[in-house]
C-alpha cells in the first residue's frame, strides 16, 4: 500500500513538473488575458449594439490580434477617450483599441503600433450638422459652437482653426452625446472621421455632412501600449503585417467600411 501511496505522488510530480516545463517552455500558454482599453459609440470602430456587447472593426482586429498571439481570452474596459493613454500606462489595460490617430505627441506618451488602417477619404474630417441648418461648407462655420471630445485628432483639428473661424468651442465624453446636442439646438456641428460621420445619418436621417476644408486629417488608425513595452508593440506589429499578408485585414476593412458605401 505504501508503494502505490509513493508511486502515485510520484505520478503526481512528474505531471506538475511537466505543466510547469510547458508553460516555461512556450510563451503563449501564459498568455491567458489580453486586457483592452477603449472607448465605444464611435462606429464602425467600437460600438455597443443592441444587446450592449462592443463591436466594430476594431473589436474584431484586436481578437484576431489577440488570437494570433496566443492569448485565450481579450477583456475589453470601456472608458473614456481622453484616460486612455494614461490608463494604459498605468497598467489598468495591456493596449488601447479606440480608432487612435497616430500623432508625435501620443508617440511621446505611449508605444504606438504600425498603421492597420489608413484612408485618405474614410480618415479625412468631416462635419457633422443638420441638414436644415445653415451650415453647408466650412465657411459657414465661422462664429459657430462645435463640440469637442478632449484628446481627439479632431480636437487638434478644431483648435487649429479655432480663431480663424471664431469657434466657440464645448467639451464633451461622447460623440453619441454631442450628436443629440445638435439635434437639440445646444451644439452647431461637431468634427469626425467620414466613416463616423457615415454611421451617424444611417439612424438620424436630419443630418447631413461634408469635408472640413482645414488641415489635421487623420494619418490613419493603431494601438497604443504603455511606454516602454515594445514587446508586445512588435508582437502586434507582427500579428497585423500577418493579418495584411494572408488577406484578413483586407476582409475586415470591407466588412466595416467599403461594403457601407455600396
Amino acid at each position: 500500500m505504501k508503494k502505490l501511496l509513493v508511486l502515485a505522488a510520484a505520478s503526481l510530480m512528474v505531471l506538475a513538473g511537466c505543466s510547469n516545463g510547458g508553460n516555461s517552455g512556450d510563451a503563449n500558454a501564459e498568455k491567458k488575458t489580453l486586457t483592452v482599453l477603449t472607448n465605444s459609440g464611435y462606429a464602425p470602430y467600437e460600438v455597443r449594439n443592441t444587446d450592449g456587447e462592443l463591436e466594430g472593426f476594431d473589436i474584431e482586429l484586436t481578437e484576431m490580434i489577440a488570437k494570433e498571439l496566443g492569448y485565450s481570452e481579450v477583456v475589453w474596459e470601456d472608458i473614456d477617450f481622453d484616460a486612455l493613454i494614461g490608463s494604459v500606462n498605468s497598467g489598468k489595460g495591456d493596449m488601447v483599441a479606440a480608432g487612435l490617430s497616430p500623432t508625435p505627441e501620443r508617440a511621446e506618451g505611449a508605444e504606438l503600433s504600425d498603421s492597420y488602417y489608413t484612408s485618405d477619404e474614410e480618415t479625412a474630417n468631416y462635419v457633422l450638422t443638420l441638414k436644415d441648418g445653415d451650415i453647408k461648407e466650412t465657411a459657414d462655420i465661422k462664429g459657430k459652437t462645435v463640440g469637442i471630445q478632449i484628446g481627439t485628432i479632431q480636437e487638434s483639428a478644431v483648435n487649429a482653426i479655432k480663431d480663424e473661424y471664431n469657434l466657440t468651442t464645448d467639451a464633451r465624453k461622447s460623440y453619441g452625446d454631442m450628436v443629440q446636442e445638435i439635434k437639440n439646438g445646444r451644439l452647431d456641428f461637431i468634427v469626425v472621421e467620414k466613416a463616423i460621420a457615415e454611421e451617424y445619418i444611417k439612424t438620424n436621417a436630419e443630418l447631413s455632412f461634408f469635408h472640413l476644408e482645414a488641415e489635421g486629417s487623420s494619418t490613419g488608425n493603431c494601438f497604443a501600449f504603455k511606454k516602454g513595452n515594445t514587446e508586445l508593440r512588435d508582437q502586434v506589429n507582427e500579428a497585423i503585417k500577418k493579418l495584411q499578408d494572408n488577406g484578413e485585414l483586407d476582409k475586415l476593412v470591407e466588412k466595416w467600411f467599403t461594403a457601407e458605401e455600396e
